[in-house]
């Protein structure tokens, strides 16, 4: 996959507006030549619930967040792209409660 994220902010939130769109783009680059089951290597599958693919082979059931940083987070891949977004556009750093101020989180921790 070519590099295609978003450059801007408005960019940023007009294409991962949400988390199915997120999802995508991160099956998108974890799987560039389609999904392929880490059980029985079967290609075929189907997009079933948030963010899990079923393969039609084995039964086989995966998040596209499985073995990301993403795996067992309780924030939306939404307010992971914005922090990603935050972090990198940052031209030297940014600390965490700055981090919690413009992502509106009601933590310090999760920041």
């Amino acid at each position: 996959m070519a590099e295609d994220y978003p450059r801007t902010l408005p960019e940023l939130e007009k294409r991962f507006r949400s988390e199915e769109a997120c999802a995508e783009y991160l099956a998108a680059l974890r799987w560039p030549g389609g999904w392929i089951c880490p059980r029985c290597a079967g290609d075929e599958a189907s997009w079933v619930r948030r963010n899990r693919w079923l393969c039609g082979r084995c039964g086989y059931e995966m998040s596209v967040t499985a073995g990301t940083v993403y795996q067992n987070s309780h924030l939306s891949l939404t307010v992971w792209f914005l922090a990603m977004c935050q972090v990198a556009n940052q031209k030297n750093r940014i600390s965490a409660l700055g981090l919690q101020r413009v992502l509106g989180l009601g933590c310090y921790q999760t920041a």
